[in-house]
């Protein structure tokens, strides 16, 4: 041989730094031990006489820097490769974490929503038994305010027809006119007064009914300016009778007001509690369908 010829790799011994490179090197020397017995039989079947060897050498290291060339692009490719990898592979676990993440705040999420529309619910059943009691209240109301104003009717029509036939009497026995009087229904009314008067003592029931007795038979009959002072007396207690229980109508009829008033308040605050916790019932039965949808994706 005329120069010992460099090696095969450029002059470089330094081992692959990898598998990767291993496996090259094991491939370029198969290639290359084909390669020289390919064109030892080529020369010698060619009877090429002039530095054969030298034509080979020449060969091998073309075919060595294609090799080199073709295993650097493959190195690259392979690192962006690995690089592509471990980019993802980095992405991919930050995206699980953050998964696992979202997937804990939607059960924390779906708990709280489901416990505020449970409380929800008990406001709205709270908000409906209260506007049923309220109803009822005023039913009760209207009831007893009917009852009160039907007995303030009868007693205070009784005690104005009462308070009417005592004036009718008080006028006739003060012009004189007792005896036409006592010929009318109304005399009638006054004797049942005066005979169940509890404010009258027995001497002036007794003075009162000898009166129009003895004016109805012509006999002897007390002074009629005593028996208009006893009428008048009964007269008066009558009214005052009739202004007590006007008054206690009055604040019966103000308390009744009052009382509806205060329970249409509470009928519409009721009414307004139940439109808006329906409204939020609703709302958080869809946010937790839609929660639970997007925690099964």
């Amino acid at each position: 041989l005329e120069a010992e010829p460099e090696s095969i790799f450029g002059g470089s011994a330094e081992p692959p730094d990898s598998l990767f490179h291993t496996f090259l090197s094991l491939v370029s020397m198969r290639v290359i031990t084909a390669t020289v017995f390919a064109a030892a039989a080529s020369s010698g079947a060619t009877n090429l006489t002039r530095n054969p060897i030298r034509r080979v050498v020449s060969m091998l290291q073309d075919m060595q820097k294609k090799i080199e060339a073709e295993a650097k692009a493959q190195e690259k490719a392979f690192h962006k490769f690995q690089c592509y990898c471990d980019t993802n592979t980095k992405e991919l676990t930050a995206a699980m974490v953050e998964g696992q993440a979202k997937l804990d705040q939607l059960g924390t999420d779906i708990e709280g929503s489901e416990a505020a529309r449970k409380q929800t619910l008990s406001d709205l059943a709270g908000a409906k038994e209260d506007r049923e009691e309220a109803n009822k209240a005023i039913e009760d109301s209207e009831e007893m305010r009917e009852k009160e104003n039907k007995d303030f009717t009868s007693e205070s029509g009784e005690l104005k027809s009462n308070i009417e036939a005592m004036g009718n009497a008080i006028v006739a026995i003060s012009k004189g006119m007792t005896g036409s009087f006592l010929q009318t229904p109304t005399a009638s009314v006054v004797n049942r007064l005066v005979a169940n008067s509890p404010d009258l003592t027995f001497a002036e029931r007794d003075q009162v009914q000898s009166y129009l007795q003895a004016q109805s038979t012509g006999g002897y009959a007390p002074a009629s300016g005593q028996i208009v002072g006893i009428l008048k007396q009964m007269k008066e207690t009558m009214e005052g009778d009739l202004a007590d229980l006007t008054k206690q109508e009055n604040e019966s009829i103000a308390g009744f007001n009052g009382l509806n008033a205060a329970k249409n308040r509470e009928i519409q605050a009721s009414t307004d509690a139940i439109e808006e916790n329906m409204k939020k019932s609703g709302e958080y039965a869809v946010g937790i369908v839609t929660m639970k949808g997007n925690k099964e994706d």
